[in-house]
């Protein structure tokens, strides 16, 4: 900041006015991504900011009096720079009250600081044989907070900006490597496996339940979806780690494709968009004669929905004017059902994707989707009071309500037997409930609903990647693509990779081997070099 010395003074005063204004809208920002995501800005977020306003009024819970002092101290300490900006002529009593500012700013930061030593032979420049250390975490930039805590805030800002619209991939080498990874990966000749086949040529419904934490899910608040968890698969150690910015679009793109995002780049749904996607599974499906379509109430231009729904395979993507809800019905997820049901299943064999929403934040009782079912859960839970947990309740109750009428239909079309639902949550509950395993490890529910089925339980460590590889065995289809996870039922122990460079295997976490790391790279090299672009 050295050039505001050589800057005319008149200009001085707007530009420390500017810089100032900046930094301080950057540290507020980041209390309130920090307390809501436990992460904080990066520059591809702009991309996504369209769908984080729904998140503005869920934030308030997080202004204390500690902001409003940060605030007022902060707000007070610029406009005095801007005051005496011009002259570098200080009265004494001046340089002192900066002095105690400067001072009391700086307790507080110590006071708040994580010590966690950033040289420890964990995580520390030194310790080269770790790739979840300091220096990777620099080099490759990764993990948004240890960023921000090595480089400072100038640095951050500036180097940020360059990893999200500046730097560019190399497609060669990514091509090269992933030549690479699959002649070490050749698909051997097929083992025999368990439940291969078992739903062959039956229909599908892929839906992905918004917000939708396993404590929501119960035998009273969500019986529908209670029940449906014991006929069928239910993988009782499931998670969602996120490792783009959008956590929802993240879990979305894994579970269509079977691939993992670039690490801590711009979300697939912009950056890879154009992308050819042949091993997605709703061009799986379609070449395997089944009509494919998806379904969610937002418009297209969400998680730029409209464009990368058509690059999976999809034929179309019905938002609610396209399914014919009404705008009072917004946010009703049995809406989808009631309205478009008829576009969702056909006579011939589907294969239909919906997106839920009514569990989206914020939580209050002004929404129509805890309106709508608040009576029933507030006699559920009478000793209850909290506005928020009976309001996530009740939106759940909504999703609830959404399985129960999809399931009447399909008996009463003679389709409930023919016709089985993958359901998945694209990640916790941060608002309502936020505990170390919440934050840490993105626990989170998937089922697979088979009306005929008893319950059988998988406790098997799976993760968003290992969605699309099970599905593949249980409706028999064999392709030659080389998916990074594995099938969920015939893999034994099983592992959790996060974007920090560690995995968790059920017990703890521990560093990612190299094996894992390439599995990782594997899929960002596909992105990168559009590796499976058709007639290249």
């Amino acid at each position: 900041m050295r050039i505001i010395y050589i800057i005319p003074p008149k200009v001085k005063r707007y530009f420390t006015l500017c810089i100032n204004s900046l930094l301080l809208l950057f540290s507020v920002v980041n209390y309130f991504l920090h307390s809501y995501f436990n992460n904080i800005f990066l520059w591809k977020d702009l991309f996504l900011s369209g769908d984080g306003l729904s998140f503005v009024s869920s934030v308030y819970k997080y202004i204390n009096i500690k902001l409003i002092l940060f605030l007022v101290v902060s707000i007070l300490f610029i406009v005095y720079i801007y005051k005496f900006s011009i002259s570098y002529k200080f009265k004494m009593k001046k340089i002192q009250i900066i002095i105690l500012i400067i001072m009391v700013m700086s307790i507080g930061f110590i006071y708040n600081y994580n010590k966690k030593s950033l040289t420890n032979i964990q995580d520390g420049w030194d310790s080269t044989s770790v790739l979840s250390n300091n220096a990777n975490y620099y080099t490759n930039w990764l993990n948004s907070v240890n960023n921000l805590k090595i480089s400072g805030t100038y640095e951050y800002i500036v180097r940020d900006l360059y990893f999200s619209f500046i730097k560019k991939d190399n497609v060669i080498e990514a091509k090269n490597n992933v030549n690479k990874y699959l002649e070490e990966h050749k698909i051997g000749e097929k083992k025999e496996q368990n439940y291969y086949g078992l739903f062959k040529d039956k229909n599908l419904i892929f839906v992905m339940l918004e917000s939708m934490d396993d404590w929501m899910i119960n035998e009273n608040a969500t019986p529908t979806i209670y029940e449906m968890m014991h006929h069928g698969f239910n993988f009782t150690n499931h998670y969602s780690p996120g490792y783009v910015t959008g956590e929802t679009a993240n879990t979305e793109f894994i579970a269509n494709t079977g691939m993992y995002p670039s690490i801590n780049k711009l979300s697939p749904n912009y950056a890879y968009v154009n992308n050819d996607y042949p091993y997605s599974i709703a061009n799986l499906f379609k070449d395997n004669g089944y009509r494919v379509n998806s379904f969610h109430i937002s418009y297209e231009f969400i998680y730029n929905r409209g464009n990368m729904h058509t690059s999976l395979g999809y034929s179309k993507y019905h938002n609610y004017e396209a399914m014919g809800i009404s705008d009072e019905e917004l946010e009703l997820d049995s809406a989808i059902i009631k309205n478009g049901y008829n576009l969702i299943v056909s006579k011939e064999k589907f294969m239909s994707f919906i997106i839920t929403y009514s569990p989206h934040s914020p939580y209050s009782y002004s929404k129509i989707e805890c309106q709508t079912n608040l009576s029933d859960i507030k006699s559920l839970y009478p000793d209850e009071d909290n506005e928020e947990i009976l309001c996530a309740l009740s939106a759940a109750r909504e999703t609830d309500n959404m399985f129960k009428l999809l399931l009447e239909k399909l008996k009463s079309d003679n389709l409930l037997e023919d016709t089985i639902i993958v359901a998945f949550t694209d990640h916790p509950n941060y608002i309502v409930m936020s505990d170390d395993e919440t934050r840490t490890l993105n626990k989170t529910a998937f089922f697979i609903y088979d009306s005929s089925m008893e319950e059988n339980q998988i406790n098997t460590i799976t993760s968003t990647i290992n969605i699309l590889p099970t599905i593949l065995n249980l409706w028999g289809i064999d392709t030659d693509y080389v998916y990074p996870g594995y099938d969920a039922l015939n893999y034994d122990d099983g592992y959790v990779i996060f974007k920090d460079y560690n995995y968790y295997d059920g017990n703890s976490m521990k560093q990612i081997t190299e094996e894992l790391y390439d599995e990782l790279n594997y899929s960002s090299n596909v992105l990168i070099s559009n590796y499976y672009k058709e007639g290249k």
